[in-house]
């Protein structure tokens, strides 16, 4: 029962009772979730920081996804024109078995060079995704064309050495991957490199001088696959180099993620031995509380005299 004696101290001991209630269903869903707050609000000393800290961390997680994407399209396509060295360094051993003595009728040239056409083709038009690698922006259509009317790259011989670029059925735009804030790497290849130009037209000519047995030609196929296996190793070189200057923006973002996870770490998760120690505090000041309203309660002048 209560008084005018006594409602003061009530309602004051009573704020403090629900405030501590408050401080126990905090603790609780503090140790249940393992997080300081369940909104921004509750923390906003720290909230802009952490909702800053939050965005940098969606961006570079970003970067490191579009790096992972061009490292994967950069891997193929070393793996491409790795094979394609393995070829032409093959076609230049049977080249320089046929220019021995008079081996040219003995080694089916023709042969060779269909299907080395055949696989350089599938190569260059290799695919992932849906999409063609060494097409540049037209990464919908073929790279390669060997069939296209206006290549002929056997034109003129066996007088006339000339290039022909006709095959190539994309464009002369490059690859590009955002790696970070403020830095895009280049790192495309596309199907009209000289040195796949070379390796084409190199088969192409070995094509035409085992159909005709000729020498002369048969020598320029071999210069020229010569200059394409130069070519193409330069080719792998700079796709590793692509592959290396990704690799490290993307250790870089690494790093910085392992600060900013430990920041939001600092910000958001919730210490549980110090937050069980404070629910036990707590409950202690609840258990107190009740007992004080309790007294409070009996408080009268008769209770006071007796």
């Amino acid at each position: 029962m209560f008084r005018v004696a006594n409602f003061a101290q009530h309602q004051l001991t009573l704020s403090y009772t629900m405030r501590t209630q408050g401080n126990v269903a905090d603790r609780q869903i503090q140790i249940a979730s393992g997080k300081v707050a369940q909104q921004y609000s509750t923390i906003s000393a720290d909230s802009n920081q952490l909702v800053n800290v939050e965005r940098a961390v969606a961006r570079t997680e970003q970067f490191n996804r579009n790096i992972d994407q061009a490292l994967t399209r950069l891997s193929i396509m070393e793996s491409s024109v790795g094979t394609m060295v393995d070829r032409a360094i093959e076609v230049l051993s049977i080249i320089s078995s046929a220019m021995s003595g008079q081996n040219i009728g003995d080694v089916p040239l023709q042969a060779f060079a269909a299907t080395f056409l055949a696989e350089a083709e599938s190569l260059l038009n290799t695919q992932h995704e849906g999409r063609f690698l060494f097409a540049g922006a037209q990464t919908d259509n073929p790279a390669v064309d060997l069939a296209d009317v206006t290549y002929t790259p056997q034109a003129g011989l066996p007088g006339v050495f000339t290039a022909d670029f006709n095959y190539y059925q994309g464009d002369n735009l490059q690859l590009a991957v955002r790696s970070d804030e403020t830095f895009e790497t280049t790192y495309g290849i596309t199907a009209d490199e000289p040195a796949f130009e070379e390796l084409l037209r190199a088969l192409a000519y070995m094509d035409y001088a085992g159909a005709n047995l000729d020498d002369a030609v048969l020598e320029e196929a071999y210069n020229l696959m010569k200059s394409a296996v130069d070519g193409l190793s330069d080719i792998r070189g700079r796709i590793g180099a692509s592959s290396k200057v990704l690799e490290a923006a993307k250790d870089g973002h690494e790093d910085y993620l392992t600060y900013t996870t430990n920041l939001v770490s600092t910000l958001e998760d919730v210490d549980v031995a110090e937050a069980t120690t404070r629910l036990a505090q707590d409950e202690v000041q609840l258990q107190g509380s009740y007992l004080s309203l309790s007294r409070i309660s009996e408080l009268s002048l008769l209770n006071y005299l007796r």
